[in-house]
């Protein structure tokens, strides 16, 4: 069993697919599918059922489990032996959108400029991708979104805390006037919006419109048009209220506090890499203190 044999067998797992694995590991087609045969041929049994697809079979289930740890701690020693003086190789990122786009590229960019070596890459997605990615050692480390973090397996190196806040354009001049309009909000599931229904619910308010976006740049510009109302970040929209493009209403200290945890695998090597852009997230603020971090984005 080698190491590019189970390489390939990763991926026709992770895509379903030997067309989609030959595609992304840049192999002819009737290569994986022979050295998925000869990885069946020296197990001895099926690794995958041939149905609409390639589909695990619990053979192929636990043995993607320990290819996974053997492909990382073949990865992790590679990092390592690569390790110089100044950071370099690869650094693979994470994050969900609402934190991705206003507060990131200003981070990455200072990232950069101190250490110009690192290949920086950054995913975004749902809190429930990024989780996946991490815990599969295709991420280094990820920005997530949940009300706690209690896997095992990751490690929470910071923990964000910001103020979530109703955001309306600036001519409406209380709370009442805005729960005629729609609410601008992320899909189900995203832990804001729970937050902003159990505020209403707490209101007694059941006739509320909301308008689903998966991008927080649609949903403040929606806002801008007076397309409706919305429920963010303070930090998200500080900059469109100090300009008097938006006015924004303070909820009750229970519903408004939102978390965000960077997070990494327990099992993953701390490159020098990712090492310095913790350090980096940690000096952004003096305000950070570990294990209960109150975290303001101010770059």
């Amino acid at each position: 069993m080698e190491s590019a044999e189970l390489r390939i067998f990763r991926a026709v797992a992770r895509e379903g697919s030997i067309t989609k694995a030959a595609a992304t590991l840049g192999y002819v087609q009737s290569n994986v599918t022979a050295r998925i045969q000869q990885l069946e041929s020296e197990v001895g049994t099926a690794l995958f059922y041939r149905q609409r697809g390639m589909i695990l079979t619990p053979a192929g289930s636990k043995l993607l489990t320990y290819a996974e740890q053997i492909l990382h701690l073949l990865d992790q020693a590679e990092k390592f032996m690569a390790e110089t003086e100044l950071p370099s190789g690869n650094l693979e990122l994470g994050a969900y959108a609402n934190i991705s786009s206003p507060h990131l590229p200003k981070l990455l960019a200072r990232y950069h400029k101190f250490y110009p070596d690192v290949n920086l890459s950054l995913f975004t997605g749902q809190t429930e991708d990024l989780l996946d990615k991490v815990l599969h050692y295709e991420l280094d480390g990820a920005f997530v979104k949940l009300p706690e973090v209690n896997d095992s397996n990751l490690v929470k190196e910071l923990e964000i805390t910001e103020e979530l806040v109703i955001v309306a354009r600036p001519e409406y001049k209380n709370m009442k006037s805005l729960f005629s309009k729609p609410f601008l909000v992320n899909l189900s599931g995203c832990p804001n919006r729970s937050r902003l229904e159990s505020w209403l619910k707490f209101q007694g308010i059941s006739q509320v419109r909301f308008m689903d976006f998966n991008d927080l740049d649609s949903v403040i510009q929606g806002v801008l048009a007076d397309l409706g109302v919305s429920f963010l970040p303070h930090s998200v929209v500080q900059d469109y209220e100090e300009k008097g493009l938006l006015r924004t209403f303070l909820v009750p200290p229970e519903f408004c506090s939102t978390k965000t945890f960077f997070i990494r695998h327990k099992d993953s090597l701390l490159t020098g890499a990712l090492a310095k852009f913790i350090e980096l997230l940690k000096e952004t603020n003096p305000i950070y203190t570990p294990a209960a971090a109150n975290f303001e984005w101010e770059l």
